[in-house]
């Protein structure tokens, strides 16, 4: 006598595998329909119209011969920029954006210290790939580049 068709090996099989599709096909779905995803964006013309901005920013700051490097201290990152001498007492924006997580992105409001030198970020400990933006209060130049945190020497922005 045979047994009975729930008490085999292989038709559980069979149905096992159809049935592992399943769940992942939904919990894949419930990832997607739960989750923000900071790579999308919503208005890709807005945002083109943004980048042409940023291009005629960086080239200002070109023609103005303003350079920066970025290097490590012990507490967070050290700017050093070069500046006319009419924005050398300027405030200046700094703002580091994750590659991926917007939930990581830092900005801060910064001034010289007696060396003429910015510090900033003792509050990052996050490593990774960031993008770091530098201008001054009223936007009237910026630079930008890609750093990889944490850093070991001293990295040139330039705005390329």
């Amino acid at each position: 006598m045979q047994q009975a068709w729930y008490k085999q090996f292989w038709p559980w099989f069979l149905i096992a595998l159809p049935m592992a599709a399943v769940i992942a096909s939904l919990t894949t779905f419930y990832i997607a329909a739960t989750t923000n995803n900071d790579m999308v964006v919503e208005s890709y013309y807005k945002k083109g119209k943004a980048i042409n901005a940023d291009l005629s920013l960086i080239q200002k700051a070109e023609q103005m011969g303003i350079k920066a490097s970025v290097s490590p201290a012990t507490n967070g990152l050290v700017l050093d920029i070069s500046l006319p001498e009419s924005l050398k007492s300027q405030p200046l924006k700094v703002e580091l954006a994750h590659k991926t997580l917007a939930k990581n992105d830092r900005s801060y409001v910064v001034t010289a210290d007696a060396n003429g030198r910015y510090r900033f970020g003792d509050d990052l400990n996050e490593s990774g790939r960031w993008f770091i933006r530098i201008s001054p209060m009223d936007d009237t130049w910026r630079l930008q580049e890609e750093l990889q945190l944490p850093l070991y020497n001293a990295e040139e922005i330039d705005g390329k």
